[in-house]
């Protein structure tokens, strides 16, 4: 369960709210991730490589379907309606993750996506993506910002930058 908040959190930081407001989490450089709804359940991960002028960067990526928002209890003490934290549950949702690229500039690069051989939904695309620069505060001073863009995986399979 951790993990999953976890990723949700770090997952946060490449929506398109966080181009230009604040998130109140740091950005990190590299990709958000999200499948479309249709063929979210039958993509669990992705392997991403990334070339661009620094060379080549390869992952593969988790990813988790979107689902309702539940509260998590509170500690020992606290009122029975008090709500401490917020989990978004696995559900019938889109599909996301995050994939870190620590080389990543705001210079084009081209990503490949792929999935693994037995994944019961074939991805095999390249896509020429220029990252943007996400800052805390809107707009971003010159010369400032973290590199980051965001994939979107079709129910056909293509794969296109969005955002």
């Amino acid at each position: 369960m951790w993990a999953a908040l976890l990723l949700v959190t770090v997952a946060g930081c490449a929506g398109a709210e966080s181009v230009g407001g604040s998130t109140g989490a740091a950005a990190l450089r590299g990709f958000g991730v999200e499948v479309e709804q249709a063929v979210a359940p039958r993509v669990p991960s992705v392997h991403l490589r990334t070339c661009g002028s620094w060379g080549c960067h390869e992952q593969d990526v988790p990813l988790m379907v979107s689902g309702p928002m539940s509260a998590l209890p509170c500690p020992t003490g606290a009122a029975p309606d008090t709500a401490c934290s917020a989990v978004r549950l696995p559900g019938p949702g889109p599909g996301f993750g995050y994939a870190p690229v620590p080389p990543l500039t705001l210079d084009p690069v081209t990503v490949t996506v792929t999935t693994p051989d037995k994944a019961k939904f074939k991805i095999n695309a390249e896509v020429r993506v220029t990252p943007v620069a996400v800052c805390d505060a809107a707009p971003c001073p010159s010369g400032t910002g973290t590199p980051q863009a965001k994939l979107q995986i079709a129910a056909d399979g293509t794969v296109r930058q969005s955002g």
